[in-house]
């Protein structure tokens, strides 16, 4: 059964990457303007003092700029440092995008060790996560590590998360364990705000 699963998965993200892939950088350009436009104007960014952003890379929708501008909105950043012995990821707050990040694992900005300000997750009022695929009821796959569903299931207290994707990663269902792969939210494309969870649960 699990073998199953992991095929699907597989298969799935296999597929969904091609697509992401496919897009031309002025593409996702365009489409993470977009993307950025409504994060903004979500009542939980507005509202979060402190929030946690994936610096992106590859194909994923573009977080340069949206760093920026919540660092301008004075609100409290941290990002993520891949802790690979431990599996993990640790979030640390940044100041100045040009001066406290660089490449770190994968190539992905990551706080240089002179700029690493450890955030303890409970000080963390709204997450923002990549995916790889999502559906509507905000189940979501990445890129097979599970170091988001660590960090997700690591918070103390239930914060809002939310994830950024292009609408050509929103599928109809995304085939997910319960016991191990964390859903999201709130999916946010250039296309449309999701709120996944009940009425009374939105955020």
């Amino acid at each position: 059964m699990k073998e199953d699963l992991a095929g699907e998965k597989k298969a799935l993200r296999k597929k969904i990457l091609a697509l992401r892939d496919g897009l031309s950088f002025k593409e996702r350009q365009r489409k993470s303007k977009a993307i950025e436009a409504r994060l903004f104007s979500l009542a939980a960014f507005v509202a979060a003092r402190s929030v946690a952003l994936f610096v992106s890379f590859r194909s994923e929708v573009l977080t340069e700029s949206i760093i920026r501008e919540a660092l301008a909105f004075s609100k409290a950043v941290a990002v993520p440092i891949t802790d690979f012995a431990r599996k993990q990821l640790i979030l640390s707050r940044i100041i100045d995008y040009d001066a406290d990040l660089a490449p770190g694992t994968w190539g992905i900005l990551e706080p240089k060790p002179a700029s690493i300000r450890p955030v303890a997750l409970d000080e963390v009022d709204l997450v923002i996560a990549p995916g790889v695929a999502l559906d509507r009821k905000g189940r979501r796959i990445g890129y097979g590590g599970g170091f988001y569903d660590g960090l997700l299931r690591a918070m103390p207290a239930k914060k809002p998360v939310v994830a950024l994707a292009y609408a050509l990663q929103i599928v109809d269902y995304v085939p997910a364990d319960p016991a191990h792969d964390e859903p999201v939210d709130i999916i946010i494309t250039e296309e449309d705000v999701i709120y996944c969870k009940d009425e009374g649960d939105n955020f």
